[in-house]
């Protein structure tokens, strides 16, 4: 005889595991701020290889015997206009070569500053006021490529807050810049992310090219560590770097029971006998 039975008046007890956390990718969390609050503080010295050019300003002062402050603009053809000498070509040099070409040409009018035979008693400095912003190319595994415009003191490392860094497909570990067809530098952010150190940073300069390759190995690291995570490797590098990166080994991990899960790839798997 077939009794029904109320499925209300049941007590039915389930198990629910834990969640498991999501693990993120590590360093990529660093460019998801408002990239304003970095660019508003990227001002710094002037790279001694920056070239004048259209829209900047330069400071010019001579002291001594003869006395003046002069700020100068560069027009769009490169030029500036000095009171009582003229136009003077500029574009395209660097302050050292700016200030020795404004040198002879202030010498011709101004003889106390370059005197035959006896010490100068006028003096010159040239300085750099307002400058120009950059325009740089970004290109890889960005999620905007393109141009972007970045401050004058900008340099490669401050350049990846402009566009929010790579994509989680892009390398953190292989950034390049291209400067006239040429890669120039190459520097590697977890130096930064696990130091605070920023080795082989470069000024930017006009038409820079920063090129995101694809990432590098991925490797997983979860359990007993101080810093669970997706990391990013070089072809060196082994399981001590990736625990050393991760934080290190907790206290009560067991180094006996670790496991190491790999995935091959297809055209290595017949001559290893396996099918993944």
């Amino acid at each position: 005889e077939l009794e029904v039975v109320d499925e209300t008046e049941l007590d039915i007890e389930s198990e629910v595991q834990p969640s498991r956390r999501a693990l993120t990718y590590f360093g990529y969390d660093i460019f998801k701020r408002d990239p304003a609050l970095f660019q508003a503080s990227s001002v710094g010295a002037v790279d001694p290889d920056y070239l004048i050019g259209p829209g900047d300003e330069i400071i010019m002062m001579l002291w001594g015997e003869t006395q003046f402050r002069q700020v100068l603009t560069v027009d769009r053809e490169g030029f500036v206009f000095i009171p009582e000498i003229g136009q003077v070509f500029v574009n395209g040099l660097n302050l050292s070569l700016l200030e020795s070409k404004l040198f002879r040409v202030l010498s011709q009018s101004y003889a106390s500053l370059n005197p035959q035979g006896r010490k100068p008693t006028t003096f010159l400095d040239v300085s750099l006021g307002n400058l120009r912003p950059l325009r740089i190319q970004v290109l890889g595994e960005v999620a905007q490529p393109g141009a972007y415009t970045v401050s004058p003191s900008a340099t490669l490392f401050s350049a990846l807050y402009y566009f929010n860094g790579p994509t989680t497909l892009g390398s953190l570990r292989d950034i390049r810049l291209i400067r006239g067809g040429k890669e120039i530098a190459v520097i590697d952010f977890y130096d930064y992310l696990l130091t605070g150190k920023k080795p082989k940073d470069r000024k930017l300069q006009l038409d820079d090219v920063i090129f995101i390759p694809h990432r590098l190995k991925t490797v997983t690291i979860e359990g007993e560590i101080n810093r669970p995570g997706i990391y990013e490797l070089k072809l060196d590098e082994t399981l001590t770097d990736i625990i050393e990166m991760s934080g290190g080994l907790k206290i009560t991990a067991y180094l006996d029971r670790a496991q190491i899960d790999r995935i091959v790839p297809f055209d290595q798997r017949a001559e290893l006998g396996m099918d993944r």
